[in-house]
């Protein structure tokens, strides 16, 4: 009986191009990253992790994780849109400790420009909270973001959460109720 002859494997690697990633005009359109394909159309939806630190330099913003998605191919540029952002699971873990109170709100808005959100804040107390107290305190958080998002644009509330602005407006509020150790954003996503 004949033995078949072995196919020759064709190496797909040798027909993969690279692409320099870039992030979004918000972000100085700086390059975040590479990445290979071997058709441009195979690039968009691409989804690209990077921390605030690889794009600003600043060792304080390690924690924060952004997500750009790409959208748009030029030759051999791809062009992002920030998709979400959120703190690394080793920061929170950093913050929640034993005998401390963590408040959590979960809050749809959308902004000045029609963009849909879903943003998770966290407060972290200095001790143990009362339920009536930590519901206090997450009615004062989702109240800030509600009254806030709807008169910025995306990127300002987007820039205004990285610099730790709404942050601090939450705080004020919030800290009347209950001492509070810690106040953040903890994850935004784009709908």
């Amino acid at each position: 009986m004949a033995r078949a002859r072995a196919k020759r494997k064709v190496d797909t690697w040798k027909t993969k191009k690279w692409y320099d990633i870039y992030a979004p005009k918000m972000f100085g359109e700086i390059k975040i990253g590479e990445t290979v394909a071997s058709n441009p159309e195979n690039l968009i939806g691409r989804v690209i992790e990077v921390t605030l630190k690889d794009i600003t330099g600043e060792f304080t913003k390690q924690h924060i994780k952004l997500k750009f998605q790409i959208h748009e191919v030029k030759g051999d540029k791809a062009y992002t849109k920030l998709k979400g952002h959120e703190l690394s699971r080793e920061y929170m873990r950093s913050q929640i400790r034993r005998k401390t109170t963590r408040v959590e709100g979960i809050v749809d808005v959308v902004t000045k420009d029609g963009q849909k959100l879903r943003v998770r804040v966290i407060a972290i107390g200095r001790g143990r909270a009362q339920t009536s107290q930590e519901e206090a305190i997450r009615r004062a958080m989702v109240e800030v973001i509600k009254n806030k998002v709807p008169k910025l644009t995306f990127e300002e509330f987007i820039s205004q959460v990285l610099n730790g602005t709404i942050a601090k407006e939450m705080y004020e509020p919030a800290h009347k109720i209950y001492p509070l150790k810690n106040i953040d954003v903890r994850k935004i996503k784009v709908l």
